[in-house]
C-alpha cells in the first residue's frame, strides 16, 4: 500500500485530536483510521510509517499509539519546549552522570534520525537488527527518571560504528561522533 503525504498528515491530525495533543494518551490505530474511514489494514499501513517516522509511537500490541513530541511539532504545534542552542549536533553529552532535559531532547533527535537512516539505507538483515536493537535501548534509557550518559554514549557508539559502515558518507555516524565527543 502506498499513501500520500495528505492521507500521512490527515491521519496524524486525526490522532493528535484523539489525543487532544496528550503524547501520554493512546487510542487505537484502528479508532483513528475508522474516523478517516480507513479500513484496518489502511490503519495499520499508515501508523506504521508514522512510527517508523518517529512521529507516533506504538503503545501496545492490541494497536494502542500515541503522538510524540516530533508528531507534534510536524503539526506546528507548540510543545511548551525551547530549542535554543539545538541545531544539529550542537549539544555534546558530557561528562556528567546523568542527562539534563535539553540533552535527552536532542539524542531523542539523534533516534529519529539513525531510526530514518535504517530505512533509507537497506542495511543488511543483521545490520538493521543490531540498529533496531540500540534504538529500542535508547529509547528504554530515555524513559528513565535518570538517563545514564554512559549507556546512551556507548549505545551511540555502536550505532554510529554501524551506520559508518553502511550510510553513504557516513555524515550521521559524523554528527553522532561528535556528540559523544569522539571524533
Amino acid at each position: 500500500m502506498s499513501f500520500d503525504e495528505m492521507q500521512i498528515t490527515n491521519f496524524l491530525e486525526q490522532l493528535y485530536q484523539m489525543c487532544s495533543g496528550d503524547v501520554e494518551t493512546q487510542v487505537s490505530m484502528y479508532d483513528v483510521g475508522a474516523a478517516l474511514g480507513l479500513d484496518r489494514a489502511e490503519a495499520g499501513a499508515i501508523a506504521e510509517e508514522l512510527i517508523i517516522d518517529g512521529y507516533a509511537e506504538l503503545k501496545n500490541l492490541g494497536g494502542g499509539i500515541s503522538i510524540t513530541k516530533e508528531g507534534l511539532r510536524l503539526l506546528d504545534v507548540d510543545t511548551g519546549e525551547t530549542t535554543v542552542g539545538q541545531g544539529e549536533g550542537s549539544f555534546v553529552l558530557g561528562e556528567v552522570e546523568v542527562l539534563a532535559a535539553d540533552t535527552v531532547e536532542g539524542v531523542e533527535k539523534l533516534v529519529a534520525e539513525i531510526r530514518k537512516a535504517v530505512i533509507e539505507n537497506k542495511l543488511d538483515y543483521h545490520g538493521v537488527e543490531e540498529l533496531v536493537i540500540d534504538i529500542k535501548t535508547l529509547e528504554t534509557q530515555l524513559l528513565s527518571n535518570s538517563p545514564k550518559t554512559a549507556i546512551i554514549r556507548e549505545i551511540l557508539r555502536s550505532a554510529a560504528n554501524q551506520l559508518q559502515e553502511k550510510e553513504p558518507g557516513g555524515a550521521l555516524a559524523t554528527r553522532i561522533r561528535r556528540v559523544i565527543a569522539e571524533n
